[in-house]
């Protein structure tokens, strides 16, 4: 016996030593700059990233992904090398690295690992979590993707495990729509197929209705599935959504009152409910209904969301100075509450890492400092105005910030501040016509024996130096997608007529605030080159719908006296994408494309930088380099 029991212990021994040998060691892989522990990561045990290159590494931060949901995390690099462990929860990693102010993007492709468990499995929609990361956050670090690869990837995992088509449904109709209209409903009647023979019983049943008709932009039979599920399921999301969606169409105050209260435990509970609180705080604040302003801020909980509102009420009667004392008192409690929030976060947004909430914290309290300050300044407090504003310019990269702090100086006399801190701004490209103005006058009051506008020709010489390499090194050469589509005056504008002239593409929307905000100095810039054959302003309206679309753009144009050829960018029924901006892979707005004499795209930009006077001076430079 004691023969045959080691006999069986021996062969167990032998049996694990052979799994262990089976399972080979991880090798490192290099990509790029960087070198990894293994071509996979493999959960709960520690995995290494060390960057190899030059350059400075900053910000760089990574998403846990499972199924269709994305996490994102810090990276800390110490000496160059960063670790982290992941849980077995997670069935991919997708790392965003930020070298030298721009993210790494390892040709196009990224940097995404599948987690493997101890016996070095996968999870089966791995892939379709890749693909789907890509689609969602891809445009923003440089990834390009594929709607069509990733629906198949999608439907290979849905085929081998139809149990996850409830974690994907949303996904999965949104990934079809993005390829075409055919393939969208195909996938919306292979949800729908199981109801032909069987009506929806169960609130998962509902939900999967709900799911396909809001994904097929059918709001009618959406909202009619909704209030079905109100009634019979009367504690569950559907219903509080029905709520929501009456109290988003509803314009009473009263009314919108009378739905809170029949309803206020769920909203307060739900994830509405800083939008719910905000619309009736903000309704009671303009009907002069102060007692109940702050009822219902009181039950406000998200500190940044409650000091949201008071910015936003408190921005406009310090644009206008009107009723200074009491917008004060609101601007002093919204900064009041960002700095508690900073001291101790506890209303972080899923979307962000502890480190750019932190970021995104400081810029807010800025920003609202900016609102304090401005009204301090026309109540006269001077000092108050100038300690704030100091605050709010931050590192001075806004120009409209940095107006106002001179501004307030010259109005307490700082002549020598203002030559000190001007200069810089005006160094630094971030300057306005009002900042130069004030300088040339401060240096007039200070120091006789200087020939001011020398000095400030000086500054704005290492100005343009500075802006010619920075925009230098975001030259590209890539294709530029012709397009023929009609501008709003009906003529029809096809973009290969235009080779060998230096074409700008300015995509914008009524509805962008950024945008409104920038055509100021896109007018400046149109102004300039309007007798300039060789250059073309193109101002595409984009991502707007509505039946009175043309109408609505038209009137913004007229109303605003803007000299701009508009061209209406043409939506796609197949797949919802408009022509160009889907062309031209646009996702945000304002986006600014320019496009050089040899056809290629040579430069793109996104974004508002805060002034009329530094838009004309980028374009400027960018015209001079092409031209070049």
């Amino acid at each position: 016996m004691k023969k045959i029991a080691l006999y069986a212990l021996l062969c167990l021994f032998l049996f694990s030593a052979c799994k262990n040998e089976e399972k080979a060691v991880p090798q490192p892989i290099e990509i790029g700059d960087f070198s990894f522990s293994s071509k996979t990561i493999e959960a709960n045990t520690p995995f290494q990233i060390t960057y190899n290159g030059n350059g400075e590494l900053d910000d760089s931060f990574f998403y846990q992904l499972s199924h269709s949901k994305s996490y994102p995390f810090d990276l800390d690099f110490n000496n160059n090398t960063a670790t982290i462990t992941i849980p077995d929860s997670i069935s991919a990693i997708a790392f965003n690295f930020k070298v030298d102010d721009d993210y790494a993007n390892n040709n196009n492709e990224g940097f995404l690992f599948s987690v493997v468990d101890n016996d070095e499995k996968m999870a089966i929609d791995v892939e379709a979590s890749k693909q789907n990361y890509i689609i969602n956050y891809g445009e923003n670090f440089g990834i390009e993707g594929n709607a069509k690869n990733a629906l198949n990837a999608l439907e290979n995992a849905l085929e081998k495990n139809p149990e996850l088509k409830k974690e994907w449904i949303d996904r999965h109709i949104y990934l079809a729509r993005q390829v075409d209209a055919k393939t969208a409903k195909d996938v919306s009647d292979m949800y729908l197929s199981k109801f032909i023979t069987k009506p929806a019983e169960t609130l998962e049943d509902y939900n999967t209705l709900t799911s396909v008709y809001n994904g097929m932009r059918d709001s009618k039979r959406s909202d009619s599935i909704l209030k079905i599920a109100a009634e019979k399921f009367p504690d569950s999301d559907l219903a509080l959504r029905s709520v929501i969606n009456n109290f988003f169409d509803t314009k009473e105050l009263s009314a919108l009152e009378t739905i809170f209260n029949l309803h206020k435990d769920k909203l307060l509970k739900s994830k509405y409910s800083s939008f719910v609180i905000e619309t009736l705080a903000k309704a009671n604040y303009n009907k002069g209904n102060i007692e109940a302003f702050e009822d219902y801020l009181n039950l406000q909980n998200n500190k940044t969301d409650k000091a949201s509102l008071y910015n936003t009420i408190a921005w406009p009667k310090a644009e206008k100075g009107e009723d200074i004392e009491g917008a004060m008192t609101l601007s002093k409690k919204s900064l009041e509450l960002i700095k508690s929030e900073q001291k101790a976060p506890q209303n972080k947004p899923p979307y962000y890492t502890p480190k750019q909430y932190e970021k995104s914290l400081e810029s807010t309290y800025n920003m609202y400092a900016d609102t304090y300050a401005l009204l301090a300044f026309k109540n006269g407090d001077l000092k108050e105005a100038i300690n704030y504003q100091k605050i709010a310019i931050g590192e001075g990269e806004n120009p409209e910030m940095n107006e106002r702090y001179i501004q307030f100086l010259k109005a307490d006399n700082q002549h020598n501040n203002i030559v000190e801190e001007a200069s810089e701004f005006i160094k630094e490209g971030q300057s306005t016509a009002n900042i130069k103005a004030n300088f040339i006058e401060a240096i007039q009051k200070t120091d006789n024996s200087k020939n001011p506008k020398t000095l400030l020709a000086k500054l704005e010489a290492k100005a343009k130096e500075k802006e010619f390499n920075r925009i230098r090194k975001t030259l590209i050469d890539e294709e530029a997608p012709d397009f023929t589509v009609k501008s709003l005056n009906g003529d029809v504008v096809t973009l290969s007529d235009l080779k060998g002239k230096t074409v700008v593409l300015d995509f914008w929307a009524t509805w962008c605030g950024p945008c409104i905000a920038s055509f100021p100095g896109m007018q400046k810039v149109v102004t300039k080159y309007k007798d300039d054959d060789s250059v073309v302003f193109l101002f595409v309206d984009t991502f707007e719908s509505g039946k009175d679309r043309i109408e609505k753009v038209s009137k913004f144009i007229e109303d605003n006296a803007y000299s701009f050829n508009v061209l209406i960018d043409p939506i796609n029924e197949d797949n919802d994408k408009y022509d160009v901006a889907s062309a031209y892979k646009v996702s945000g707005i304002p986006t600014k494309v320019i496009i050089g004499p040899g056809g290629r795209i040579n430069f793109k930009s996104v974004g508002f930088s805060g002034s009329a006077e530094k838009i004309v001076s980028e374009i400027d430079t960018m015209v001079e380099l092409l031209k070049n």
